[in-house]
């Protein structure tokens, strides 16, 4: 079986043409909001990749102090596998998918499916509508910055803290 999409038939339906909504009188399209929401799927998958260059920047860290390069403290050494492997997937022999990275791209997939639905169901506005191909082509190029931030102020890089240990 092909490795599939969440929205994948959704996605296909509206590229299609035969993807349809029922709207009560008092719902109206605007082209604004599938402008936002393109600008803001696109902020979200850059902070998700963001985040993914964090998992893996924890999983490749060589030492985490905790003694794990003291052939003695076996503990040491399996519990630093065991972040590693939360992180990201370092040995297949004994971790498994139920980590961040991989967990954040299944979320990645997710934002993706959305964009690309929501472009193509613009899009199909945009070809049978000119007031709203006008107005979404004005939105797009003038949106402002995305309120996702990508780098928020207070980020805690790894291997950093900002409070002293047993402060809160």
């Amino acid at each position: 079986m092909a490795d599939t999409t969440p929205l994948a038939s959704l996605i296909e339906q509206a590229k299609n043409g035969n993807l349809t909504v029922g709207f009560s009188e008092n719902i109206v399209v605007n082209a604004d909001e599938f402008a936002y929401i393109e600008r803001d799927c696109e902020a979200f998958k850059t902070a998700i990749q963001e985040l993914q260059r964090t998992a893996k920047q924890i999983s490749d860290r060589e030492n985490w102090g905790l003694g794990e390069r003291t052939d003695r403290l076996n503990s040491a050494q399996t519990l630093v596998g065991r972040f590693r492997g939360k992180a990201k997937i370092v040995d297949p022999a004994t971790d498994s998918d139920n980590n961040a990275y991989d967990i954040l791209e299944q979320h990645y997939k997710i934002v993706d499916d959305i964009q690309i639905l929501h472009r193509t169901i613009a899009q199909k506005y945009r070809e049978s509508d000119a007031a709203f191909a006008a107005e979404y082509d004005r939105m797009m190029a003038n949106l402002p910055a995305s309120p996702i931030a990508t780098n928020p102020p207070g980020k805690i890089e790894p291997g950093t803290t900002s409070i002293a240990v047993g402060q809160s």
